[in-house]
């Protein structure tokens, strides 16, 4: 074979593979089930606007994870803060709501819905019952009984009111004044020590979240020392949340524990950070009456946020929060004052 046969073979061999393979992608288009381009376009629409959602969220929320290396950009440049949040009815957690002008989740108060048609309390045995378990320091029977619809609608009732229902001793004229357990409205309970009708002394404050909630927040607690009716002295706010319900971009506060003044954070304070895995940090920083002051030897950032906490572990890293963000810290929600519901 010359030179030239070669040449033509090897020629027609390439037009044949081209046509092959135009033959097999042919087929292999033709062969699609045609509802595979109506869900590949769906996909494609969905991912879109997902990644504008995601863009939105970034330009909405302005607090990092504290776990994340960048803990300097950790504050939100939002000036709301978590006692002027709007309690909402559906705890639906968006960036335009999650994040205050202070270093943390900035939480909603729970909130009861009018589910409880025909469901009836007695108020004076249920008391009696739950004061039981309180008295034990069964807090798992406690939560339990939180839970249950004859106790829920039994807060429900009081709702639009500071007033609380009350079990346990009082004066000869009948204020709390001792060992007693109240419940509020947005399923608060109290129980611990009481002077002339308010809570004074030892005590713990509990805001059961109810079972269809779909708030991040599961439930919130301050325990320690109190007096004219808010926590003051040594005590620890802490909450538990939904974990499925929690992001990779707001600062969940799990534990704040030190000195409180009128229900603001006083003094020393060590905070432990959770993050929606369950891993913890934790982190030290200096309140006065609800304002983080700054950390020594440590300068603002370039956007002009103040470092208020430091890492433990780290203590060249920072949280950071605006100037406004750093006022106003401390347990939100209580329901304070009000009478004794008969």
């Amino acid at each position: 074979m010359n030179k030239e046969e070669k040449i033509k073979i090897a020629i027609t061999a390439g037009i044949a593979s081209v046509i092959l393979l135009i033959l097999i992608l042919f087929l292999a288009l033709s062969g699609k089930n045609k509802g595979d381009e109506a869900k590949m376009n769906a996909s494609i629409t969905d991912y879109a606007n997902s990644q504008a959602s995601s863009d939105a969220s970034v330009g909405t929320v302005a607090a990092d994870a504290a776990s994340t290396a960048s803990t300097e950009e950790a504050a939100s440049d939002s000036s709301t803060t978590a006692a002027s949040q709007p309690a909402t009815s559906e705890y639906k957690d968006t960036a335009e709501n999650s994040v205050s002008g202070n270093s943390f989740y900035a939480t909603n108060t729970a909130v009861l819905k009018d589910v409880y048609k025909g469901v009836k309390y007695d108020a004076k045995s249920q008391m009696k019952e739950m004061y039981t378990y309180w008295a034990e320091g069964n807090t798992e029977a406690v939560r339990d009984l939180a839970h249950l619809e004859r106790f829920e609608v039994m807060s429900y009732s009081l709702q639009g009111s500071n007033d609380f229902f009350y079990y346990g001793d009082t004066t000869g004229d009948g204020f709390p004044n001792g060992k007693g357990l109240a419940i509020y409205a947005n399923n608060q309970y109290y129980f611990g020590d009481w002077s002339e009708g308010v809570r004074s002394g030892q005590g713990t404050w509990i805001s059961f979240y109810p079972n269809y909630s779909q708030y991040v927040v599961k439930e919130h607690m301050y325990s320690g020392e109190w007096a004219s009716d808010l926590p003051n002295g040594q005590g620890q706010e802490h909450y538990d949340y939904v974990s499925e319900n929690m992001n990779d971009k707001d600062i969940y506060l799990q534990n704040a524990i030190g000195g409180f003044k009128d229900g603001n954070y006083n003094g020393d304070m060590y905070i432990i950070i959770v993050d929606k895995n369950g891993d913890t940090t934790e982190w030290d920083g200096k309140c006065n009456a609800g304002t983080w002051e700054q950390v020594l030897y440590a300068a603002v950032d370039s956007k002009g946020k103040i470092p208020v906490l430091s890492l433990r572990e780290d203590n060249e890293r920072h949280i950071y929060m605006t100037e406004e963000g750093a006022k106003g810290n401390g347990v939100t929600g209580i329901i304070t004052g009000g009478s004794v519901r008969k």
